[in-house]
Parts: C-alpha cells; structure tokens; sequence
C-alpha cells in the first residue's frame, strides 16, 4: 500500500476501504494510523468515506478544523493530527469502495493530488476487479471438483455412466431445492447418496 500514498502528493497514510453486506471494512493501509481513522469513521457512521459511496467525485476537506460537514469525525480527526481529508469511490465492477486519503497539514489537496489519487484509485479498482475475477474463478474451479467428486461417487455406487451420474445429481438438487455444489459437498463429505423419488 505504501506505492499508493507515495504516488499521492500530500498523503500522510492512505487506506482503501471496501463494503460487503455485513457494512464497510479496511482492507489496505499504508500506515495504521489510516486504518484507525477508518474504523473511527466507521463506528461513528460518518466522514468522507460515507459521502464519497453517493458523490460524482472526490469528497475534500482541506480543514477538518473548521468543517461542519462531519460533526462526531472531524474533531476527533484532528485530535489523532489529520487536518485535511479526501476520498474517492473505487470504481469497481460489482463492488462498492473508497480510497481514503488522509494529511497532517490543512490546506492540501489541490488539482494535482486530486488527479494523482483519482488515477491511484484507477489502479486500484482494476486491480480489484481482477482479484474478484480469479476469486470467482476459484470458486468455480472448486464447485467443479466437488461435483466431479460425487459423480465419480454416484457413478461406482449404481453403476452407471458419467452422465447418468451427473442427471441423478441435478434431479436430486432440484427436488430437495439444493444447490448442486452444496449437494456434491454432502456427497463426497458423507458418501451418502439419497435418491430422488
């Protein structure tokens, strides 16, 4: 992470932060102090990060010190010494993110860090668009072998072909409303196959 904030004028510590359904969570920092400052924003349910997830663009502030626009996170932004804040949402396909960028020093954050950290956030949304992709990928991968593992299970329990085996299966999952790959998970823990009616 420490590329991000070095590519980044002005930046003391940067984190990015992602959201699932559980809420939003840090998943990079630069420094620990970033991570703080996220879960500070996160416990309180406001800051930048919150508005950068509805704005067009960038959420700036140049002087926490004298802002209104957070009143429970700025204060106490500036006790822990960050005095200006921008944050960008990660334009991430099937996903919701931010890229928090955090100075000691009001006054900051001008055309060039702007553009600097919209072009970090680029990268960094393209890189987490991959990371989704081959997770997808594994799990998929994963499914495969698991119901490649039961067929092999149904075909030598009833003697029957590969696919046979795989039609038993889906008939199965779909009379007991069960995914295939949760099927194929009881199969091959258990051994265990119940046939359809």
């Amino acid at each position: 992470m420490t590329p991000a904030a070095d590519g980044i004028p002005a930046a003391d510590c940067v984190s990015i932060t992602a959201i699932d359904d559980v809420g939003p969570w840090t998943l990079a920092v630069s420094d620990p102090r970033a991570r703080r400052l996220d879960g500070l924003q996160y416990m309180l349910n406001e800051g930048p990060f919150f508005d950068a997830m509805t704005a067009d663009g960038p959420v700036t502030c140049t002087d926490l010190d004298g802002s209104a626009d957070w009143p429970e996170f700025a204060p106490r932004a500036v006790l822990s010494g960050v005095h200006a804040i921008l944050s960008l949402r990660l334009p991430v396909e099937h996903g919701h993110g931010a890229l928090n960028v955090y100075c000691h020093r009001p006054g900051e954050f001008g055309t060039v860090t702007r553009s600097a950290a919209a072009a970090v956030a680029a990268e960094i949304a393209v890189v987490l668009g991959a990371a989704r992709r081959i997770a997808n990928m594994t799990v998929a991968l994963q499914s495969r072998d698991l119901i490649g593992q039961a067929k092999g299970i149904v075909m030598e329990r009833y003697k029957l072909g590969a696919d046979a085996a795989f039609a038993l299966l889906s008939r199965a999952s779909q009379e007991r409303n069960v995914k295939l790959r949760d099927l194929a998970a009881e199969v091959t823990a258990t051994g265990v196959v119940e046939l359809p009616k």
